[in-house]
């Protein structure tokens, strides 16, 4: 992590950071850094949960989540873990992501015409968790193990992060296709209520451990336990339960494939409370007994072997 405590490294670091493009790829079990105004950066952390602090509320970014937060917003961040966490972090000075948006909004005759471009910008992007996709997520975890492997071209890590901009913009693009999918004639009230939906979602997400109800959800939300409900499940094609049950058996699975709990500990642990109900939910996620969830990755088939095969309903 950036050693910002360190008198000889602090003003080399803040004279930069926040101006350019940086990537932070770093392990920690107990950190926290206080709120800085930041350019737009995407964030994903694995191995376990990095909290984000925005707004008045936690966004806890996971193995299953990546958030996407705007530039100009201020914000800190903790990690307290029992083992390392990898946290992993991209920010996008302003000139890469204009030169992204313009690429796609402007045809090539216009772009050779005026590669400047004369449209307005993007706009914002919806702060909230997004769960590991085939859009962004692949091209997010190349650049992780290009940095990791100690890659220091900087021209090709450019190239990675247009990229990155680009497909980040087509989920935004396919977010607005979601919020036109809700019930409602306004325009503006729709994209009100995907915005309030993925502030239940990010509760779900820091609280999934603990015993949560509908109703605490939807509070997160400001919406009404009936309306989040109805709201939810048109876009999420399940329940705010379903959706819960689905991130606390998959925080299971990863715990039986990667350590030596006890059944009873890891019900526990992500919130289902008993052995039974831990193994009543594995079995109906993943159509397999929870042993040989284990079993599998025993004999090496790895965490993501079984993640893979389950049907994520498209939002």
């Amino acid at each position: 992590m950036p050693a910002t405590w360190d008198p000889a490294f602090r003003p080399r670091f803040y004279a930069r950071w926040g101006h350019e493009s940086a990537v932070i790829s770093a392990r920690a079990r107990r950190v926290e850094y206080p709120e800085f105004q930041q350019l737009l950066s995407i964030k994903a952390a694995f191995g376990g949960a990095e909290d984000y602090f925005l707004d008045g509320h936690r966004v806890s970014v996971d193995d299953d989540t990546f958030a996407i937060i705007n530039a100009g917003r201020r914000y800190g961040s903790r990690i307290e873990s029992l083992w390392p966490v990898h946290s992993f972090s991209i920010f996008f000075e302003s000139r890469l992501v204009e030169q992204v948006w313009q690429s796609l909004v402007t045809s090539a005759t216009g772009q050779l015409d005026d590669p400047a471009g004369g449209q307005s910008g993007p706009g914002e992007f919806a702060e909230r968790l997004y769960e590991h996709d085939r859009l962004v997520s692949p091209v997010l975890r190349h650049i992780r193990s290009a940095v990791d492997a100690g890659l220091e071209d900087e021209n090709w890590l450019e190239e990675q992060l247009l990229f990155l901009l680009a497909r980040m913009m087509k989920l935004k693009h396919r977010q607005l296709q979601v919020a036109d999918a809700i019930p409602s004639s306004k325009p503006s009230t729709r994209h009100e209520l995907l915005r309030r939906l993925g502030l239940g979602v990010d509760f779900i997400h820091a609280h999934y451990r603990d015993p949560i109800a509908l109703r605490d959800i939807a509070t997160a939300a400001h919406l009404s336990p009936f309306h989040f409900l109805r709201t939810f499940k048109s876009v999420y094609r399940l329940t705010p339960s379903g959706y819960l049950n689905r991130k606390r058996a998959a925080a299971a699975l990863r715990l039986l494939q990667e350590s030596a709990w006890t059944m009873t500990a890891i019900a526990e642990q992500v919130g289902f409370g008993s052995r039974t109900s831990l193994f009543r939910q594995l079995r109906a996620q993943y159509a397999v007994k929870p042993q040989r969830l284990r079993a599998r990755d025993a004999v090496g088939a790895g965490p993501h072997s079984i993640r893979a095969e389950r049907h994520v309903p498209a939002h």
